[in-house]
This record gives structure tokens, sequence and C-alpha cells, in this order.
């Protein structure tokens, strides 16, 4: 599923006689792979009440329309940032609706422009080729296309509800004032209501939510209804999209008092008993595993360096009330999850697992005798909590103490707070590759 759906946007001359507008054009606002190699493509801009449509966050990049555009100032709100940003030839390639490049390039003498234009590439070669012809170097190339790039910055949202932002443009032409505004939709899939009931109806080892099945608009259904964006599936298929993540509140509340499981493959999530007033949730989670850099170099040696933690847990923070077990299958038998922390059994043939929360506690794990373990066992783990956020855990073989931490009673683990701040952050890349892809 593409990030994006169809936009337009456009700058409104305000004049005293009226208002008039650009002619318009459908674009696809996204970062798309380029055929030459470590380029972004960038699609141009006709501004005109544009929508930007997407289900998670990252960095996109717009160009405006090829007018000689003058003080132009871009500011933003809510869920995006943005900023004008120099036009590079060598990364970037900006193309029209058909996916042509548009900008080109004039050979320069001594700054004079000499007839004839070139894409970029072509550009460069005329003007070596003329250097090299009178063997100097007064040639050179200039940009005869008016080019002002916008990069956009869209916060991930993992929240239950879409989140909104808008970017305003505003410029001018031949000293007269135009404006425009392209606004953020960073929208969120939620579970088909009748499944989330069906489900519960029906609760059992097999009959569960998936997250990335399919569900609905959050934002569509808020303009028009949930009726109405199922009745409007067979005419548009993406008024309901893969990848639902989220159980709405009217949801929960229909099915108060039932047992309800999300899986998510490695991560399971059971509410024993859902609340009154349970609100809606996000289930979205990821995977991540942290290796100690031996060397240094930053880079990751698969011989070399050693897994210090497998990292895991939610992404959004809306509480779960009520009590509800997390399950964590990683696919993995004893054997194999020795092996991955490099351990020695020889040394110590019984080993402790840890699961640990972000401010270190201990919230679950098990004891290994590997003497006398069943090692093609798959490993699986489990933490049970009450009226709290889907958190953040990791699973160690040693809890992080910190000088003068007190005795936790429960463990009898050294009790941290922030201590293991680099073993449960994620990073946008690795929340992106563990997140299900639209």
């Amino acid at each position: 599923m593409k990030k994006a759906l169809a936009l337009v946007l456009a700058l409104v001359l305000a004049l005293s006689m009226g208002v008039s507008a650009f002619a318009l054009s459908l674009v696809e606002l996204d970062k798309v792979p380029s055929e030459e190699a470590g380029k972004d493509i960038i699609p141009v801009v006709d501004a005109y009440d544009t929508y930007l449509h997407l289900y998670d966050g990252g960095k996109y990049y717009v160009a405006l329309d090829d007018q000689p555009w003058e003080d132009v100032k871009v500011t933003a709100n809510g869920c995006v940032s943005a900023k004008l940003v120099e036009f590079d030839p060598e990364k970037m390639v900006i193309v029209d609706e058909d996916g042509n490049d548009i900008v080109l390039w004039a050979v320069t003498e001594k700054g004079v422009k000499l007839e004839g234009t070139y894409d970029y590439e072509g550009a460069k070669a005329a003007a070596k080729a003329a250097n090299a012809e009178k063997e100097v170097t007064y040639y050179g190339i200039t940009c005869v296309t008016n080019v002002n790039v916008i990069e956009l910055v869209i916060e991930d949202n993992y929240t239950a509800h879409f989140e909104e932002g808008t970017v305003k443009i505003e410029a001018k032409l031949d000293k007269v004032p135009y404006a425009g505004q392209i606004n953020v939709i960073n929208d969120v899939v939620i579970f088909e209501y009748e499944e989330v009931k069906w489900t519960a109806a029906n609760y059992a080892e097999k009959a569960y939510l998936t997250v990335g099945q399919g569900g609905y608009s959050d934002w569509y259904t808020s303009e028009v209804g949930y009726s109405v964006a199922f009745d409007d599936y067979d005419e548009n298929e993406n008024r309901v999209e893969e990848g639902a993540a989220v159980v709405s509140t009217t949801a929960f509340r229909a099915i108060e008092g039932k047992s309800l499981k999300v899986s998510q493959g490695i991560l399971n999530v059971t509410l024993k008993a859902v609340e009154a007033g349970q609100k809606g949730v996000n289930f979205l989670g990821y995977v991540d595993y942290d290796y100690k850099d031996r060397d240094g170099d930053g880079v990751f040696d698969v011989d070399y360096d050693v897994l210090e933690a497998i990292n895991f847990g939610y992404l959004g923070n809306q509480v779960v009330k009520g009590e509800f077990v997390i399950d964590i299958n990683l696919g993995l038998n004893w054997y194999e999850l020795r092996e991955l922390f490099s351990l020695k059994v020889e040394e110590d043939d019984i080993i402790s697992y840890y699961l640990i929360d972000e401010n270190g506690k201990v919230v679950g794990g098990k004891e290994v005798d590997y003497m006398t373990a069943d090692l093609t066992e798959v490993a699986k783990f489990s933490i049970t909590d009450a009226n709290a956020t889907l958190g953040e855990y990791s699973l160690v073989l040693e809890v992080p103490a910190v000088e003068g931490g007190e005795s936790n009673p429960n463990t009898g683990a050294e009790s941290v707070v922030g201590v293991v701040a680099a073993l449960a952050v994620v990073s946008v890349a690795t929340a992106a590759a563990v997140s299900l892809k639209k």
C-alpha cells in the first residue's frame, strides 16, 4: 500500500478584484525508489487544497510548480514539520505526474547562458566537452528551472486515532502574494467492529484478531460514518485497508466483560475481561535485537558482536484497564536462544533469563537447566499486568544495576530507574522495519 494517496495543492492568488487559482494536476506524494541509484524522486505540487493521507510517519519531499516564486516561506504545525531545502541534483530527481524529469540545465560561458537546454548529466557533459575543446574552464552549468523543494517530516502515529497537521506555503509572483496549504492526515487502521464482536464472542485459541488484517480508516470513517465507509468498499477499495492495529473505544464497549486476544506473531496480548470504559488501544508492536559493538566501529558483525538483549514491546501508550497477559514467542527453541546469546553452558549449566521493563524492573523470565531441559522446546515467556500501558521490555541475562539501587522486594534484584534506556530505545528505522508495511 502506498504511503500516500493522490493529492492536489494550489497557490491561490489574492487580488483585490477576486481570487483565481492555478490549473491543477494530480500527483503522488511519496519517496519512490529512483532508477538512478541513490536519488529521491520528488513530485511537483501545483497546489490546491492538498491532502497527504498516510499510515506512518517519515520524510517526504515536494517541489513547487515551475514559477519564479519569490520570498517563499513554509510553516507547519500538528503532526508535521516542514522547511525549504536546497535542491541537490546529485541526490534528487524532480518529476511531473508522468514521472518525467522536468529540471532543465543550460551551459554558461563566464556566467552567460548559451543556447540549448539539457538534463543535469547532459549539461555537465556539454560543459566538459566545451572546456576540453578550448582548454579553458570558462564553461559551467546553470539550472534554468525554478526549483523550490519542501521537506516534510511527519511524526509516527501510534495512537488509537488519526492525527492532523498543516503545512502553509506563502510566496510572491511578480510581487503579488500567493498562499496554499497541505493538510496532513496521519491515519490509523481500525479493526472492523463486527470482527471484534465475533472474535470476543467466539474466544478460543484460534479466535483472535491479527495485527495487519483488514480494517477501516479512522479519518474517513469519522468523515462519513462507519456504515457509509463499508457501503463504499466496492467502489473504492482504499476505504478498507490492510494493516489494522487499533481496537476502537466503540468496539470495546460492545464486548465488555469478554476476553479478547490480539496477535502480532511474536507478541500476543490477551485482555482477560474487557473493562467498562476501556478506551481505544493501538496494538502495534516491535522486536529489536541489541548487540554490543565490541570494536566500537558502529558496524554490526554477526561473527564478532555479542547479543546483549532482545527488545520488544508496544509503540502506543494507551492504558489497558483490568488484567492482561502478554505472551512472547520468539520462534526459537532453548538451544537456539542459548546460541543467540553466545552462552557456554558448561561453565554455568543453569541460565536465568530476565524480562525487564523500561524502568529495569524484573517482570518475568525463566530459569533453564540446560543439562535437563528439552532443548527443542520453543522458548516462550509471558508478562502479566493490570491497569497499565502495553509497555516496552527487554530479555536479558543480567539485570542492570546502578550505584545506590534499592533491593526490589518482588524479585530480590536491584531496582533500576532509567538505566535500560539504551536497551529499550527503538529507532525509527527499526520500528518501520518491524511494523507492518502498508
